[in-house]
Order: structure tokens, then sequence, then C-alpha cells
């Protein structure tokens, strides 16, 4: 299997609620040192949803509401043992006693670094493991069939709808409080999805699992892994011990400082920022004001070609559900045909600026498609 095998087994499907970013996007997975051993050894920890915060995995207000309105229909049914029927209830125990078996282990996109993300998710001495999406696909828990992949996107949890559908769905959302993180998950499930109750009566304690709160996702580390970020402020004692510790696991990637301290090494690679995740107006201009900001602060004596890729899922063509990925080249930057997922059907439009200067835009066919649909009815355009 190879990153641009189009037949590769799906991480998410074409109608699923969220969506996964293009290949080349640049993911990260915060750790503190002392962690840094053990990931080499046996691979990502995922926690039990469980162990997260109250929201993790639960719907929304609004989409609760819609489930007890539908719920009422079914109010006046008996069943068998005596109880009325409360469909709505049985839904959401459910889902709470779903967070048992779902497990995720969550990662960070693109290129900027926050002081905060260093100091909460890595405390102390710290390192960041760099990757791509695409490698994370092919070389994270290759043996395991039963995980998903995707961005998180972050609501307002009185006022959005969250799925109601399939139960891995809520995974990929948070609520707004944590837009910081800008995050990307791996869900892995150990146990499958609790039975619904109709009656709403409470699952039995017994019936509960005993679950470990933590597991282990493998990954082949050394075809993973393309850099390893210090920590801002790190000494020449912990590169040497990060340096150590990566040749001791046969992982060949090369050490470089934050650049929260030392922009120069990141240049002969390539910058990344995603977008979009926390448009809670629905905004246009909110998208605007993201790419005018990340081209205009581009350094043109040292980048060469400025990629924006606006994703969104086919015919959903909406600024709440757009996603923005910007990347930053030195030079020879990839064939736009290359960005968004085309086995999903995913509509991607490139925008291109060189030196400063915008050049023109790509359009894959779903995209193209959309867009004639659009002129035909005598819509714009997003």
């Amino acid at each position: 299997m190879t990153s641009g095998d189009s037949s590769r087994r799906p991480v998410t499907g074409k109608n699923t609620e969220w969506m996964i970013p293009s290949d080349q996007m640049i993911v990260r997975r915060y750790k503190p040192l002392r962690h840094f051993a053990d990931t080499l050894e046996n691979g990502f920890r995922a926690g039990q949803a469980e162990g997260y915060e109250e929201r993790e995995g639960q719907a929304s207000e609004p989409a609760r509401e819609h489930e007890r309105h539908r719920s009422e229909r079914t109010e006046s049914m008996t069943l068998s043992n005596g109880e009325e029927m409360d469909l709505a209830a049985g839904i959401e125990q459910a889902r709470e006693a779903a967070r048992e078996n779902y497990y995720a282990s969550c990662w960070r996109l693109g290129t900027d670094e926050d002081p905060e993300i260093w100091d909460t998710y890595a405390d102390g001495r710290r390192v960041a493991i760099e990757t791509t999406y695409s490698q994370i696909e092919e070389f994270l828990a290759p043996d395991q069939e039963d995980h998903y992949m995707g961005i998180v996107r972050y609501l307002d949890y009185e006022e959005e709808f969250t799925p109601t559908g399939i139960p891995y769905a809520l995974y990929f959302y948070k609520h707004r409080t944590f837009d910081g993180e800008q995050g990307f998950r791996v869900l892995t499930n150990r146990g499958g999805n609790p039975i619904i109750r109709t009656d709403g009566q409470e699952m039995p304690p017994e019936s509960r699992p005993d679950n470990l709160s933590h597991v282990n996702l493998s990954a082949d580390m050394d075809a993973l892994t393309n850099r390893v970020i210090l920590s801002p402020g790190a000494d020449d004692d912990l590169r040497a011990e990060v340096e150590e510790t990566l040749d001791e696991h046969g992982v060949s990637a090369p050490v470089v400082p934050s650049r929260l301290d030392d922009q120069a090494p990141h240049h002969d690679t390539y910058d990344a920022e995603l977008g979009g995740a926390a448009n809670y107006e629905a905004s246009e201009e909110y998208l605007e004001d993201l790419i005018d900001r990340f081209v205009e602060e581009t350094d043109w004596d040292v980048w060469n070609t400025v990629d924006v890729i606006q994703l969104n899922q086919r015919e959903r063509l909406h600024p709440r559900t757009v996603f923005v990925e910007c990347f930053r080249y030195v030079e020879d930057p990839p064939n736009r045909s290359e960005y968004g997922q085309e086995h999903l059907n995913y509509e991607v439009r490139a925008h291109r600026v060189v030196n400063g200067e915008y050049q023109n835009t790509f359009l894959n066919d779903p995209a193209e498609a959309t867009e004639e649909e659009l002129s035909e009815a005598g819509e714009p355009s997003e």
C-alpha cells in the first residue's frame, strides 16, 4: 500500500460527517520526553474517552433536543417488560457507555507552534514527533482494522448540531474551548457499541466493560517520523538525549529546535496550516482573513510559492464546513491535483501565489461539476 494508491483502505467515507486532510498536511504529536522512548518502542498511546472531559463523545444540546422530540412519538408505547419506551434516554445512555470502548490518539495539524500547546500537552522536557497524514494512514496501526482518522471540528455545544448517526463520528467534534488544539485524531474501538435500551433504564453495573485506561497503537516509527522538534528553550543535553533515544530504536529522523527559538531549520521543508475548524459564525470573511494573513506573513525572500487549498465534501459548499489548508514552499511545489482526497470525492479548489503574485486556481473534477451546476442555476460560487 502506498500513499498515492486510491484503493487503499479508507479511514472515512464519502458520506461521513467528518473529513481528513490532504496527504501532505503536516501532523505532530507533542509528548513529554519521559514517554518518548516508550512511544518509539510500543507505539502511540490512545486514551480512553471516559477519562476525557464530559462532552467527549456526547451530542450537543440541539442534537439531544432533536432526539427527545423524535422520541416523543414513541412514549405511549409499552414494551414487553411493562416499561414505557424512552428512546432518547436510551441513546444518551449508550453514548455515555461507549466512552469506555473508544480510545483517541490526539495530534496537532500544521507547523505553527503555540506555547500553550507545548505547556499543556507535553509538560517539562518535551518533543514533537512530526509526520504527514499519508504516513499516518500507511504506517500507524497497520495491523488493526477498527480505527478511524480525521480532522477535529470545534462546535458551540449549546447552539450547533453534532451528528446523531454513527457513534464514532462524535469523537471528531469538540467544544470550542479546545479550538486552540487544531486537532487531528486517530480513534479506535475496543469492545463495540453498547446496546440501546429503548426503555431508558440504566445498564446494570455488571454489563459495563472492564477496559484499560489506554491502549497503544503500533507504528513503523522509522518510516512514520520525518523530524523530531525540541521544545522551546531546549539545551544541548536534551538534544543529545533525544538523538541517543532515536538511535537506540533505529529511527533516523533529524532533530531540530522549536521554530519559537529558530525559524531557519524549517525552511528546508515547507510550512503548513489548517483553518476552518472553528468558523462558528459560518463566515466567508473569517476564511478570507485566514488566507490573507497567511499570504501577507509570507517572507518572499525565503518562500517561493504559497498554495491555498479549499476542501469541502461534494456539494457541501458552505463556509462552516469548508477547510482551508495553507502551504508555503521554498521551491518545486506539488502538482495541485495531488491535494485533497480523490477517492472520497472531495472538492478541491487550489489557489496558487508565486513571489507574492496570484497565479490561478485549479479545480478538480468534483469542484468543476459544482461550479457548472451553480453557474447553470445562476448562483454565485463560494
